[in-house]
């Protein structure tokens, strides 16, 4: 089964909800000098779990502490101005490091509103078709 010629149907997805931790991010100069808490919930769409399954072997498919570990090391290395720029950046990064062909990325900023319970950004990325991965 090839990645590029797999309709989007019948990708598996990988599921991470609720990644939390902080990072310098917004606009506003009081956003500037602390950290601010954020949540990501990320949805990576994957060729079949198939090989996985049965192999039982975590090399057979995309494994999620490293892709958290991927996530985590770019939000520590970088202060962003907006939630857009930190969901563009995450998408690159899981592209160039894993077999992955769609990721649907959250991001949110729980305290950045009082009256609300979070504002951000969803996006939807399918890898380019010059950037897929065979398999």
């Amino acid at each position: 089964m090839n990645a590029e010629s797999l309709p989007a149907e019948a990708w598996d997805w990988i599921v991470i909800d609720q990644l939390e931790f902080e990072t310098i991010i917004g606009i506003y100069p009081h956003e500037r000098e602390q950290v601010q808490p954020l949540r990501m919930d990320i949805r990576l769409g994957v060729v079949p779990f198939l090989d996985a399954a049965q192999s039982d072997d975590i090399s057979t498919t995309v494994d999620y502490q490293r892709v958290c570990e991927t996530i985590m090391a770019l939000v520590q290395a970088g202060a962003f101005n907006l939630v857009e720029t930190l969901a563009e950046r995450t998408v690159a990064a899981l592209f160039a490091a894993f077999p992955i062909q769609a990721i649907q990325l959250s991001v949110s900023k729980p305290l950045a509103l009082p009256y609300t319970r979070g504002v951000g950004v969803e996006i939807f990325r399918r890898r380019p078709v010059a950037d897929a991965l065979p398999r």
